[in-house]
């Protein structure tokens, strides 16, 4: 893969693509249509991580909603510094929810379908195709989903902090099991592996963080802030209130000893009156 050598003082010269900054990197604009992400700092997990994305790139490829980096940065010391990616939709789907966008409850169904649908297309790459068996998108949240307003298409971006091959995976928002976290150590070790530094990643923390994102969006529950008893008598309440059964025991599958499935294609069945339960809960926020 090719190299751009740029020093920090002309990395400096590229404008800020947002004020938002994180812990691990800043964005900017490097054209009309690509963006550096910046490390702050990396590390050697780092460097592999990149590596076995530019190996696999090909298959990651067939994922067409997957935004990939496409060229290293380095400093003129040979230093790794960052990677250029393409720029992608404008807007993700914490910001478009939070910041007060005419975005229906239905709109927000069919774009949390489309996530649902990257997730059902990489189960089908491994297992029809035997490829892309070790990847895994590990930070699965809604600041790395980008959302075309219009379309309601979806876009994932933060790939390199994957788990694919044998890279140790990253911290990952919605996998510290805050409230949960000695009940999942001790009897979900085989669902929910720990790696030594943080939950690893396989198909169903995929899914766990993909229905962290529903139950928190669709329903207004955190359920990183319910202990096991709290988040049972939730998922009956919500139960109670019209959620349909299916729905309901993939929901209270997570903390059980059975594979978490996809529930994209059970999410049109939600009865409107959530959708009012939801806009009552937007508005107290």
């Amino acid at each position: 893969m090719k190299k751009i050598y740029l020093n920090e003082q002309e990395i400096l010269k590229y404008p800020l693509y947002t004020k938002n900054k994180t812990n691990e990197a800043e964005v900017r604009i490097f054209s009309s249509t690509e963006l550096m992400k910046i490390f702050h700092f990396y590390s050697q997990n780092k460097v592999d991580t990149l590596y076995l994305l530019n190996k696999y790139q090909n298959d990651l490829a067939l994922v067409s909603e997957f935004i990939l980096f496409k060229k290293y940065i380095y400093n003129k010391k040979d230093l790794l510094q960052g990677i250029l990616i393409n720029k992608g939709y404008k807007i993700n789907l914490r910001t478009l929810l939070q910041e007060g966008y005419n975005f229906s409850f239905n709109d927000l169904i069919v774009t949390l379908q489309n996530v649902g649908k990257v997730l059902e297309k990489l189960k089908y790459i491994r297992n029809h195709e035997n490829k892309l068996t070790t990847f895994f998108i590990g930070d699965l949240q809604e600041s790395n989903i980008l959302v075309d307003i219009q379309t309601k298409k979806i876009q994932i971006i933060d790939l390199d902090s994957c788990k694919i091959e044998n890279n140790r995976a990253f911290a990952a928002k919605y996998l510290e099991f805050l409230k949960t976290y000695f009940y999942v150590r001790e009897n979900l070790q085989e669902k929910y592996p720990w790696d030594g530094y943080h939950f690893s990643n396989n198909e169903n923390t995929d899914l766990y963080c993909y229905t962290m994102i529903i139950l928190r969006f669709l329903f207004g529950v955190d359920i990183m802030l319910l202990d096991l008893n709290a988040f049972y008598n939730k998922m009956y309440d919500l139960k109670q209130d019209g959620l349909p059964d299916s729905l309901y025991q993939i929901f209270i599958n997570l903390y059980n000893h059975v594979p978490n499935q996809n529930p994209y294609r059970l999410l049109d069945f939600i009865p409107s009156s959530f959708e009012r339960k939801r806009d009552l809960h937007t508005q107290k926020q």
